[in-house]
């Protein structure tokens, strides 16, 4: 029978997080915009942009993005006219560097909590953020890949320039935020009853592996690919305070989840952008792991000074140790 009061539960919980963030940040953005901080932020990150092959006003979105999530990002977005002229290229990199990018205060203290140090959760997902924007313009560019008009599925917004108009697009952009909630979440919901996270497991089962990866974190790491960070933080919180994942465990396992998490909602949300959906799902899961592969090679023989004073919390337990969590 399918579950309609938890679905309803955890769209009502869900809505609740995300418009404390949304509210205060859109007004602030508003703000930004109205002393020119915005502008001048377009000037400052427009080469950034460049080597995305961006133009300079979707430098906004990105900040947007970084700063909250990617549901406020497609509000910001919807919002500049620059969107209706950009390809399905450029919508591809754009939703990508927002995949790999997106809440990363709130993200990278989940797993500062799990015990992976936030310069190395920030660095490794802005930095994959930007290899794979760089890599795919470039591809696009040299092939006339992905050419084509992109055709967003975002609400038009009004052009009234005035308080109000601002405030009645906003409300719209919430209403239509509520709803990609609504349906996303009864959309998971179908795919977990049907068993689609058991054949994620077993098709990522080999990679796991190959990342060197136990058992216990590979199972974490099917439920944050799944379910998102905030689940598979949750469980390696608990794990790592009981001594039960090593610290090169827990490293890899989060390397990997902080690069391909949530993928049904986060993927179906930035779809509405227009862009590929190989791209934004297949070459980004190919990414990803492709990604966590090499970082796990490039740190496997580091010395323990490095792994504590850089990448982990040195006062990860042996088993049957407490966790101090300051990182």
């Amino acid at each position: 029978m399918f579950p309609v009061k938890k679905v309803i539960a955890d769209i009502i919980n869900v809505s609740i997080t995300l418009f404390k963030i949304m509210i205060p940040t859109l007004i602030v953005v508003k703000l930004l915009q109205e002393i020119g901080v915005v502008e001048l932020l377009n000037q400052i990150l427009s080469p950034v942009m460049g080597v995305l092959g961006l133009p300079s006003e979707m430098a906004v979105v990105l900040t947007t993005n970084m700063l909250t999530n990617p549901y406020a990002g497609l509000i910001v977005a919807s919002s500049l006219p620059e969107l209706s002229s950009l390809s399905v290229a450029q919508m591809s990199v754009l939703a990508s560097f927002m995949l790999f990018t997106h809440s990363l205060p709130v993200e990278a203290l989940i797993s500062r909590k799990a015990a992976v140090r936030l310069r190395a959760t920030i660095g490794l997902r802005i930095g994959a953020g930007f290899m794979m924007g760089i890599l795919l313009h470039q591809f696009c560019q040299a092939t006339g890949w992905l050419s084509a008009p992109a055709v967003p599925n975002l609400p038009e917004f009004s052009t009234d320039t005035s308080l109000t108009g601002w405030v009645i697009s906003q409300i719209k952009g919430l209403i239509f935020v509520q709803l990609v909630i609504i349906v996303l979440l009864f959309f998971l919901e179908f795919l977990r009853i049907i068993g689609v996270e058991r054949l994620i497991k077993l098709m990522l089962s080999p990679f796991l592996k190959m990342m060197r990866i136990g058992d216990r974190a590979s199972t974490i790491a099917v439920v944050g690919v799944t379910l998102g960070l905030g689940f598979g933080g949750g469980l390696l919180i608990r794990d790592v305070a009981t001594g039960t994942i090593n610290k090169k465990d827990v490293f890899g396992v989060l390397c990997f989840i902080n690069l391909l998490h949530s993928i049904f909602e986060d993927t179906a949300v930035v779809m509405l952008l227009g862009p590929s959906l190989l791209v934004v799902l297949a070459v980004r899961t190919i990414f990803a792991i492709i990604m966590t592969l090499i970082v796990m090679m490039l740190v496997a023989r580091l010395p323990d000074k490095i792994w504590d004073n850089h990448l982990v919390n040195r006062n990860i337990p042996v088993s049957g140790e407490r966790a101090d969590n300051q990182i």
